[in-house]
């Protein structure tokens, strides 16, 4: 049954995460033209001098020259720009800086201030630094120098400017490594820039993906969680957190990280299915189904979050119930999922009607059936198959819905109208001869049969062994009322098939042939009349033809419990004596 629903497929959770404003993919030591770096006047603050500042950026402008890699922005160049925007150089602090850059094709800013101490004739720098325009930053430590260190100032910040080179290096071969999915070389590079540069959350975004793509989603959960530590509201890093949390079967966590990240937008329906989506990725449907009841809350009527929400619930029903067998009861938290699924269903069809797509329907009337409310489920069917009736599911879901309301005739029927639809349909005729076989109609469901055989629906040995377990539950098995004559038009229906079956399955047809022979004539000779005995020593006779062939040995060496050699002794004895009945004329 459980094979009518539309299962919604899972695919792998989380966006590829980029190193916004990342240098070029381009590895530094292969770049044919230098990066350009705009290195600003340091800010004085109020009564600074600003002589330290300016001197302190020249002599970094030359020092910067001799990188073979980056090279830094004539002053005059940037004075130029900055005074078409009606701006004075002295006045770029970091954020003209770095809007400055954007329209100068520079790739790297060196900005900040400092503020001068007048007794000591010192300078103390302040939020000094080396920014990506748009993207990462990378700190310069605040230190005080002397009026005349500019020249030190510069040297060392020199210094913290090439690890910060090594570290965009490694930052660069990072995420070229996890594009290319070398996992290896992703893993080696991101964590030596997040050595150099621990805050870059960018690095440890992708750092964090690669322990995912390598199984160690314990480790991923914890860079992710480490990220938001320090920047509560990266969308990346709670997507990322809310599908590994989930994963590790920390439900409510993971529920957690997306119901934060959809608080960054919550009246956006498309990033709501998406994260919806992604928390059933990662295995919690009813998760996933409460996401979207949120948004419904706000937008009741979205027939795309309708839809959705009902996928979502009849998910979380099947996970909840599991592999129990069709025919079990519901427990109450399934039924209610399963009516949640059907009002959101039945919602989204009041507006869309016959435009609702085949899945849907076809989910819709199973959520009927489940709840056992047979006759709505069949009016639906009917009603969908007036517009959808070229959707050949619909036609082996009415049928089976059809024959558990004990129309038979009906559900036959609507196989057969299936099948003329799409010939090729599997199971067709099996189905039907089987319906037939479980309701007592035994020379009806053998043409279906045969025809499964022939249209290679099912192997000959599927089909006799079918025969076979129906005539040995009804007539042989020791809970039946023993039926021998049941049991034996049954085999004989299976033994039909015998020129197509394994050894295997013909040996196993011929001993309980034998075995049903052998008891029948067993109950038959009791009275041990020269009639009982004409009547019996056929039937043993045929029983112990049965017993000596290959094939049953065969087959009896394959069952712990049974003893060929007692049936054949048995029989032998019952023939002795049947026989001297017969030759006494009594």
């Amino acid at each position: 049954m459980r094979g009518w629903w539309v299962r919604f497929g899972i695919a792998g959770a989380g966006a590829l995460v980029l190193l916004g404003g990342s240098l070029p993919a381009e590895t530094l030591a292969q770049t044919a033209e230098r990066y350009r770096v705009m290195v600003t006047n340091l800010m004085p603050g109020e009564d600074s001098d600003d002589d330290f500042g300016k001197d302190l950026a020249k002599e970094l402008r030359k020092l910067i020259n001799e990188y073979p890699t980056h090279q830094p922005v004539e002053e005059k160049e940037i004075k130029d720009k900055a005074k078409e925007y009606g701006l004075d150089m002295d006045e770029l602090d970091c954020i003209r800086a770095v809007q400055l850059a954007t329209q100068m094709n520079v790739q790297l800013v060196f900005c900040g201030g400092y503020v001068e101490d007048k007794q000591s004739k010192a300078f103390s720098l302040s939020g000094v630094k080396f920014t990506v325009p748009g993207g990462p930053e990378f700190a310069i430590d605040d230190r005080t120098w002397g009026e005349k260190e500019y020249e030190m100032a510069a040297t060392e910040i020199s210094g913290a400017f090439e690890t910060y080179v090594t570290q965009e290096r490694h930052r660069t071969f990072c995420q070229d490594y996890y594009t290319s999915k070398d996992w290896t070389g992703a893993e080696t590079n991101c964590v030596q820039a997040l050595e150099m540069n621990p805050a870059d959350n960018g690095v440890r975004l992708i750092y964090a993906m690669v322990l995912r793509e390598t199984e160690r989603n314990e480790d991923a959960y914890a860079q992710a969680l480490e990220v938001i530590d320090q920047d509560p509201l990266n969308e990346q890093a709670l997507q990322l957190a809310g599908y590994l949390a989930t994963q590790l079967g920390n439900r409510d966590a993971g529920r957690e990280h997306y119901t934060r990240y959809l608080q960054l937008d919550p009246s956006n329906a498309p990033v709501r299915m998406n994260v919806a989506y992604e928390l059933a990725t990662a295995g919690d449907a009813e998760g996933a189904m409460l996401l979207i009841e949120e948004g419904l809350q706000l937008a009741a009527d979205n027939v795309d979050l309708l839809l959705q929400h009902a996928a979502f619930a009849t998910r979380a029903a099947q996970d909840l119930r599991g592999d129990v067998a069709a025919d079990e009861p519901l427990t109450p938290d399934v039924a209610e999922l399963y009516r949640k699924a059907l009002s959101s269903y039945e919602s989204a069809y009041a507006v869309q009607g016959e435009e609702m797509e085949g899945d849907h329907l076809r989910n819709m009337i199973a959520a009927y059936y489940e709840l056992e409310r047979l006759d709505d489920a069949i009016e639906m069917a009917e009603r969908s198959l007036e517009t959808h009736a070229e959707e050949v599911q619909l036609w082996w879901l009415y049928a089976d819905i059809l024959k558990r309301a004990e129309r038979l005739d009906d559900a036959l029927a609507a196989l057969g109208e299936l099948e003329t639809r799409d010939p090729d349909y599997p199971n067709v005729k099996a189905r039907q001869g089987s319906w037939l076989l479980e309701a007592g109609r035994e020379d009806d469901a053998f043409p279906y049969l045969q025809q499964a055989v022939e249209k290679g629906e099912q192997k000959a040995d599927n089909i006799a062994m079918l025969l076979f377990a129906t005539g040995h539950q009804k007539g042989i098995a020791p809970s039946a009322k023993k039926d021998w004559p049941y049991a034996l038009r049954l085999i004989g229906m299976a033994k039909r098939f015998e020129g197509e079956v394994e050894e295997i399955t013909a040996g196993t047809l011929d001993f309980w042939h034998g075995y049903v022979l052998y008891n029948e004539a067993k109950d038959q000779e009791k009275p041990q009349t020269l009639q009982t005995a004409q009547a019996t020593l056929p039937k043993f006779r045929e029983a112990a033809r049965l017993f000596g062939l290959a094939r049953v040995a065969a087959y009896a060496d394959t069952q712990p419990t049974l003893n060929i050699q007692t049936f054949r002794d048995a029989t032998q004895q019952y023939i002795e004596i049947q026989s001297t009945i017969i030759q006494r004329g009594s």
